[in-house]
């Protein structure tokens, strides 16, 4: 098990049973980061795991919104259009600031106007246009975060604006680098760091563009321990503006599949943020008030079990939200946090 970070995620295609005879996983779960540890408790180094390909992601999206056809569409169209935009931004000359934003304004109302698609966003497989979703979700998810902080629209909306465009720099970056499978040699990682700057010199050469979006483009990676990139800046230091991309692009970056990881479950990516607040690289007065609300998105929803039971969750501990009070379906209550072995595998509503 040398490449753990490579089968999270994955599916496996036979039971696990342990050289004492003990059936420890069951065909058909989906690996998470707590069956890993139940594999290296009983010295398991290898599991046969199911051929896992994503569907196309316009089939995906179909599914994923399907009872919001609107949505659905205007998602798609915004990768679609979205993907041309930043070519075009790169190869030819670069689109005014209203052109980048007309189609994804449509898409940003109706999460302004209170259309809550951020949990459906999670069920998206596959690393598809990742840069091109990527950059739709963190302008959502930054404009979520912004109603949850009760901020006027006008400002919402900007801080969608800026979360939709924190990543333009990319553009600058080989596509060889961003989406290379193995390790990063330091010198790929240098020239990634630099879609930071990269970012504020292209939105610099678009005429109109607010300096909140060249703000967000270039401290986004900062964080509050001065660990962040490229100034290492601290504290009150980074703009708070720059503090919430931080959180929205943090928390995208762990709920989505990327080239050289699997994503997160739903509840594991809640708790990566509330670490990072522990750990004093993300600000707890944008974090905790996020996590609230989509936590209390998930109350209710049902769940599979690691051990195949299903059931509803009843209740979340923000201390570990990834091991919530779960009714299962023949009425016994279960708190995950007093039964270690046992993961939530998959949160649907």
């Amino acid at each position: 098990m040398n490449q753990d970070h490579k089968i999270i995620g994955r599916v496996l295609a036979d039971d696990v049973i342990s050289d004492l005879g003990h059936f420890l996983l069951r065909r058909g779960m989906v690996l998470s980061p707590w069956h890993l540890q139940i594999l290296k408790i009983h010295k398991i180094e290898y599991v046969v795991l199911q051929d896992m390909e994503a569907p196309p992601l316009n089939i995906q999206i179909k599914n994923v919104f399907k009872n919001n056809e609107e949505v659905s569409n205007l998602y798609y169209e915004n990768v679609m259009e979205i993907k041309s935009l930043f070519q075009q931004a790169i190869s030819r000359e670069i689109p005014s600031l209203q052109t980048f934003m007309k189609p994804f304004t449509p898409l940003l109302e109706t999460v302004i106007k209170g259309s809550n698609i951020l949990l459906e966003l999670h069920h998206i497989r596959g690393y598809d246009e990742y840069t091109y979703r990527h950059s739709i979700n963190v302008g959502l998810l930054a404009a979520t975060i912004g109603k949850i902080l009760k901020y006027p629209n006008e400002i919402t909306m900007i801080l969608g604006k800026v979360g939709f465009l924190h990543d333009i720099g990319k553009m600058k970056v080989s596509h060889q680098i961003l989406n290379k499978k193995g390790p990063l040699t330091d010198q790929e990682y240098g020239e990634i760091k630099k879609h930071t700057i990269y970012g504020k010199e292209i939105l610099e050469s678009i005429e109109g563009t607010e300096q909140a979006l060249k703000i967000g483009a270039l401290y986004h990676h900062e964080r509050l321990d001065g660990s962040g990139y490229p100034h290492n800046l601290r504290g009150k230091e980074i703009p708070f503006l720059a503090q919430i991309i931080a959180v929205a692009d943090t928390y995208d970056a762990v709920s989505s599949d990327r080239v050289y990881r699997n994503k997160y479950a739903p509840l594991e990516a809640l708790n990566e943020l509330v670490k990072d607040v522990y750990n004093g690289r993300l600000n707890g007065e944008i974090v905790l008030p996020f996590v609230n609300h989509i936590m209390n998105g998930y109350m209710g929803n049902k769940v599979v079990l690691s051990d195949g039971r299903r059931g509803q969750i009843v209740h979340l501990h923000i201390d570990e939200i990834y091991r919530p009070l779960v009714m299962l379906d023949d009425g016994q209550c279960i708190d995950l946090r007093k039964h270690r072995t046992i993961a939530i595998v998959n949160v649907f509503s």
